[in-house]
């Protein structure tokens, strides 16, 4: 008989190790069954996916970008009823394409940087560059599907630069953009901030654009500086991507304009701040766990009254169909 799984959390990265297991214990406390997949046991786990031994219903993947051999699980997984991936992976060329995505936030009425968008090399070596000087300077370099900051420049002041970019990521498109500069709230607070957004909820922090340090962004402050619309903002980006759980960076600038500058990370970088000095503050890591396995909880409820509305509605059919045929033969 298969031992069904109701989270399977598949993960590579040794830095994410203290957030998996933290997945892994509230399922636990919960009462889910999460299974916890990695390189060591991979092996393993497909040989039992292929047996028909193990069934997973939910899947957490922050490893087949890296590990390819993660694509053959997943395969696996996709042939089970109901079964469904927090961000499924169809939508993600979509979510994490800067290009695409920026020109959504603008229809969407999303304030975004000053942006110019370029044709990757390969397919246009040359391209209109005659309005660059409307970015002023600096300005930022951006690949439009890069991630973890590998080729953004921050500090830009000339063609040569952009030229060079280009063609060190010579397949993916570009973005060239203003550099936003945020107001500086109470004594010292850049207001620059990254939002998390969890099956429904959006978690803001303080995150200072320069020092990449993170703090807890409080209930009053909220209030006092006036930032719920950072929340607001996550919540129409996730109507536009649809990705159940990733972080987006809004800055605000003079007049209280909120604009987003980093547009949809789907890899959210989970370590703690009490290991690691530009990490997650701890409360916010602990929120966003709850709130995922609670997330799954409730979808995993829902699917399973679907399902049994199905069957009902399937015995109530053939009821009818019996019905008729007794009545056809009288």
């Amino acid at each position: 008989m298969a031992n069904i799984v109701d989270l399977g959390l598949v993960w590579e990265w040794q830095y994410d190790q203290n957030f998996i297991y933290g997945l892994d214990k509230v399922c636990q406390e919960k009462g889910l069954k999460s299974y916890i997949i990695y390189p060591a046991n991979l092996e393993e786990t497909i040989s039992m996916m292929a047996r028909g031994e193990l069934v997973l219903r939910v899947l957490l993947d922050r490893a087949s970008d890296v590990i390819p051999r993660f694509h053959d699980l997943i395969h696996l997984a996709q042939k089970g009823s109901f079964f469904w991936m927090i961000n499924e992976p169809h939508l993600l060329p979509r979510a994490i394409d800067k290009a695409t995505m920026h020109l959504e936030f603008l229809s969407a009425g999303i304030n975004v940087p000053y942006t110019i968008i370029l044709s990757s090399w390969q397919k246009s070596p040359q391209v209109d560059l005659s309005k660059v000087k409307r970015l002023g300077k600096p300005f930022i370099i951006k690949p439009a599907c890069g991630g973890g900051g590998i080729g953004v420049v921050t500090n830009a002041r000339s063609i040569e630069q952009i030229i060079k970019a280009r063609t060190e990521i010579s397949h993916d498109k570009y973005l060239l953009q203003e550099n936003i500069i945020p107001v500086i709230l109470g004594k010292k607070k850049r207001a620059w901030f990254r939002v998390f957004y969890v099956g429904g909820a959006a978690i803001p922090c303080w995150w200072d654009d320069v020092t990449h340090i993170y703090d807890e962004l409080s209930l009053s402050e909220i209030k006092k500086y006036s930032l719920t619309e950072t929340s607001d903002i996550a919540n129409k980006i996730y109507e536009i991507c649809k990705l159940d759980f990733f972080s987006t960076e809004i800055a605000m600038t003079d007049g209280k304009k909120f604009i987003v500058v980093d547009y949809v990370n789907d890899m959210c970088d989970m370590r703690r701040k009490s290991q690691y000095h530009d990490g997650v503050p701890d409360s916010v890591v602990d929120e966003v766990i709850e709130r995922l396995v609670n997330y799954v909880e409730r979808r995993l409820r829902d699917n399973t009254a679907t399902k049994s509305e199905v069957k009902v509605r399937i015995k109530e059919l053939g009821s009818s169909q019996n019905l008729k045929l007794r009545h056809s033969n009288i």
